[in-house]
């Protein structure tokens, strides 16, 4: 029909059979399947035998042209060894009454009968087989939804499945196939002509080794060749998937949030899927350090929250492959792309507010650097505060610690979260440690300096009548400044009472964390900083940081001291967040909370950027915590739920310490 609607108009029909011909679909052309000779021909590749580049342009005398022939001209034209190669090869195609493309079509016939049965037994992974003589395409059929718990379908969605794909044959079965150039779920089965019938048969077996690893959704046997790992045995295939019902979001008009997460380490890589705990630390790193410049942000998961007043908002949470450690060691402007990426995603998908976890805030100075892509940003640093202060009085009460005689130490004072957390925890203890960054000494300082101005201010407007010894000194010292006097003058008052005053500020880290009663450390260090001996015997430690700032050493070395996770947050109706964030269905960190709160209330505006945030934001989040049914998630030290039983072990070496000192001193 193309023919004839062409040669009605005067057009010429051209073929390109540099793929298709010479024998690869089980006819010398392609085009002798729907019987037409075309005006113009193109063949090459086949044609050199797969030595000799050639190529070869053929057109009917009809169309044929001396003007024609002189401009057309050839890379390799004129190449007498090439073009006796390609006369042998139209020979041994045509000898023999062309029994060789006969072969061919047998050949093809048997393979695509085979990888049908096996498309039918493995349906959910492979979507169609298709094709002619020894030309076939698989085309794969894995999607995040029908491989939900696995990377595969994540690797399928970012449509380098069928490299992958390509790779383990290769690499383990010793088939070499090719992913097509433009689809990217379709995998070319092309051998070469001469193929012997074992040879199918055997290329058959590895395709359905193959299909058996794909649809068991085991990621680590599609990756271990990469790195010279040894395969694990192929998992049972589910005969009927257990597909988890998507989340879908409502009609137009529901409330919508994202949030975005990261690797903290290179071991948080294995929770995108368990079969990734087969690899070490260093085949992780391997692995992801070849394909992390080539994954896009992608959604991991969907949750829908439902406040306890009944509204409700659908969220999403979009994962970029990074861990801290490349975050923050990664050029700037390579940290804005790949960031101001996921957000645009999340703002294509439907977001009217999107949330930063972990170091994506760190990186992004606070979230400033993404104000200005179309959608409201949080970093979540508010509601931050408000849990961690709230879980530490009560940690403190809970052990006796009378609050009001402590000394509490700010670890990473200087950040938005310290603080802020320096702030609240002002009106409540004796006296108060605020820690900066040594990296950095005189520009800490500084901040540290500024801070302390803005504790005295905000005590004395606020005209607090109880409280502290902070308080107590703010309201009796006869040079403090007026209630509404500008921050320079509260500048100039800290430094003149800076001997007599209950605020102190250091770099010292181990020299002053261990006169503290009380810790709340929020730094963004990458590694931790806290060891045993920096604790005073007996204190009360809230980790905010992730990573922890907390070694892991101390929950063994040190049973008298008592470290909660802070930041862990019960969310309304036990919703489930779609993913393994390292604790129990239902709970989530507080600065996700305080992005789904704003999509709940649809407060959709920025919130908590930058360093300064304000105490009044905070109270607004303790309020809206309230309203929607938000609240602290028991306790938690290192990611564990902390039992009755630890906390009876930290009373009991708290009384035994403090017993062991009555008899020194006596």
């Amino acid at each position: 029909k193309a023919l004839e609607i062409c040669h009605q108009y005067g057009v010429l029909l051209i073929v390109d059979e540099v793929q298709t011909g010479l024998g690869r679909t089980g006819r010398m052309f392609a085009c002798d399947s729907a019987g037409i000779t075309p005006d113009i021909m193109t063949v090459a590749k086949a044609l050199g035998g797969g030595i000799m580049p050639i190529g070869a342009c053929l057109s009917t005398e009809q169309v044929y042209t001396e003007d024609f022939a002189l401009k057309h001209s050839s890379t390799f034209a004129a190449n007498t060894l090439a073009c006796r190669v390609g006369l042998r090869v139209l020979e041994l195609l045509t000898r023999d009454d062309r029994q060789l493309i006969k072969d061919v079509e047998r050949k093809g016939q048997y393979l695509l009968s085979r990888l049908s049965e096996i498309q039918k037994k493995y349906s959910r992974v492979i979507k169609e087989v298709r094709g002619r003589g020894l030309m076939i395409g698989m085309e794969l059929g894995v999607t995040p939804d029908n491989l939900p718990h696995s990377m595969l379908g994540i690797i399928a969605e970012q449509e380098f499945l069928s490299p992958i794909v390509s790779s383990y044959l290769l690499n383990v079965e010793h088939l070499r196939v090719a992913p097509t150039l433009n689809g990217a779920s379709v995998v070319r089965l092309e051998p070469p002509l001469i193929i012997s019938d074992e040879q199918c048969r055997m290329a058959i077996d590895s395709i359905e080794r193959m299909a058996a690893r794909l649809s068991s959704g085991n990621t680590a046997s599609f990756l271990a060749h990469l790195v010279g790992k040894e395969l694990p045995a192929i998992p049972l295939p589910v005969k009927e998937p257990i597909i988890t019902p998507p989340i879908q979001p409502a009609q137009e008009g529901e409330e919508r949030f994202a949030f975005l997460i990261h690797p903290l380490y290179l071991r948080n890589y294995r929770e995108f899927e368990d079969s990734l705990g087969i690899f070490s630390a260093q085949e992780i790193k391997n692995l992801f350090d070849r394909v992390n410049d080539i994954i896009e942000p992608f959604v991991v998961a969907k949750t829908r929250i439902t406040s306890k007043t009944g509204k409700q908002a659908y969220g999403e949470f979009i994962c970029v492959s990074r861990t801290s450690e490349e975050l923050m060691n990664m050029p700037k402007e390579q940290a804005f792309k790949e960031l101001s990426s996921a957000v645009n995603l999340a703002k294509q998908r439907g977001a009217k507010i999107v949330g930063l976890g972990a170091y994506t805030s760190v990186v992004t100075k606070g979230g400033r650097d993404l104000r200005n892509l179309g959608v409201a940003i949080t970093t979540g640093n508010s509601y931050t505060v408000a849990a961690a202060v709230e879980a530490t009085l009560e940690a403190a009460n809970r052990l006796g610690v009378p609050i009001c005689d402590t000394v509490a130490a700010i670890v990473g004072a200087t950040g938005a979260i310290g603080r802020a957390t320096a702030l609240l925890m002002a009106e409540r203890v004796n006296s108060l440690v605020l820690i900066g960054n040594p990296n950095n000494e005189e520009h800490s300082r500084r901040r540290l300096q500024k801070l302390i101005a803005e504790i005295y201010q905000f005590l004395n407007r606020k005209g607090l009548q109880s409280g502290g010894a902070i308080c107590d000194f703010v309201r009796n010292h006869p040079q403090v400044p007026d209630p509404e006097a500008p921050l320079e003058q509260y500048q100039e008052f800290a430094a003149l009472v800076v001997k007599e005053s209950p605020l102190i500020y250091t770099v010292d880290l181990e020299n002053y964390l261990p006169t503290a009663d009380v810790v709340v450390t929020a730094t963004s260090q990458v590694n931790s900083l806290i060891t045993p001996e920096m604790l005073k015997f007996g204190a009360v430690v809230c980790d905010v940081a992730r990573p922890a700032d907390v070694s892991m050493e101390v929950k063994d070395a040190r049973p008298d001291v008592l470290v909660i996770d802070g930041g862990v947050i019960a969310v309304p109706s036990g919703a489930d967040l779609g993913w393994n964030f390292g604790f129990e269905k239902g709970l989530a960190y507080a600065c996700m909370s305080e992005t789904m709160m704003l999509a709940l209330e649809g407060l959709y505006e920025h919130y908590s950027l930058g360093v300064d945030i304000n105490v009044e934001v905070i109270e607004l989040f303790k309020n809206l915590a309230k309203k929607h049914g938000f609240k602290l998630a028991g306790f938690r030290s290192f990611d564990k739920p902390l039992s009755e039983e630890t906390w009876n072990d930290v009373l009991r070496a708290r009384a035994e310490g403090q017993k062991q000192e009555a008899v020194n001193v006596s």
